[in-house]
């Protein structure tokens, strides 16, 4: 066993954030996005009056896929960095939600040291970048206008909550493991009502999107040479 953590002696505290409470936050979780994703089912669908341009299933698809191609959006493409940054601070989120449900049940996984140091290196990505978002918060008079103390707070959990998680991958320290469910618990029962919870609305926006744009015939983009301009 060397120095990990013997599974059988884990703490009460442990053994009840880690299952019981954690399994409640997400069975909260999940009951408040229905409740929010029902409410927004239930309001009335954007009615176009004009006669359509183009072609909108084609248009939604292309609103869908701009995630996946920042060489689309202008500031993602002349701040390429940026959507680097994005993509490592959300893989690292992943990472941190899915350690959170394998190790309760196959904790043995974590004792595979590549999978170990692979898991401790997105946690690293997401404490740096964390912390790169919230000084960005501070110090740019622009973002620091349009930050909210929830945006602040969020950050703030989601950094230490990352932090706690380089300690807790190896398992070999119960409390970085425990520190690491209580942030993940707190976090199941919170996000609902946080904007971290705006990936309950991008597939509504981003349809809604694709669908007005592609009726007026702007989306997907068009090559646009000089001569069809007049």
């Amino acid at each position: 066993m060397g120095d990990y953590i013997i599974w059988e002696n884990l703490g009460n505290g442990t053994k009840l954030v880690m299952n019981q409470l954690h399994y409640a936050g997400l069975l909260f979780m999940i009951l408040a996005y229905t409740v929010k994703i029902y409410q927004l089912l239930k309001k009335p669908a954007a009615a176009e009056g004009t006669p359509a341009r183009g072609d909108h299933k084609k248009a939604i698809q292309y609103a869908f896929m701009t995630l996946a191609m920042p060489w689309e959006i202008e500031s993602q493409k002349r701040h390429w960095y940026r959507y680097l940054e994005f993509a490592l601070f959300h893989l690292a989120m992943a990472v941190g939600i899915g350690f959170a449900f394998i190790v309760p049940i196959i904790p043995e996984i974590m004792k595979n040291p590549i999978i170990s140091i692979f898991a401790q290196i997105f946690f690293i990505f997401g404490f740096v970048i964390g912390i790169s978002r919230l000084l960005r918060r501070i110090v740019i008079a622009e973002m620091r206008t349009i930050s909210t103390p929830d945006d602040m707070f969020c950050l703030v959990l989601l950094f230490l909550w990352m932090l706690s998680g380089i300690f807790a991958a190896p398992l070999k320290s119960e409390f970085w493991l425990f520190s690491y469910y209580c942030m993940a618990t707190f976090f199941l029962f919170y996000v609902p009502f946080s904007k971290i919870s705006h990936y309950v609305y991008f597939p509504f926006i981003r349809y809604y999107v694709g669908k007005h744009f592609g009726h007026r015939g702007t989306f997907p983009k068009k090559n646009v040479n000089s001569q069809q301009l007049y």
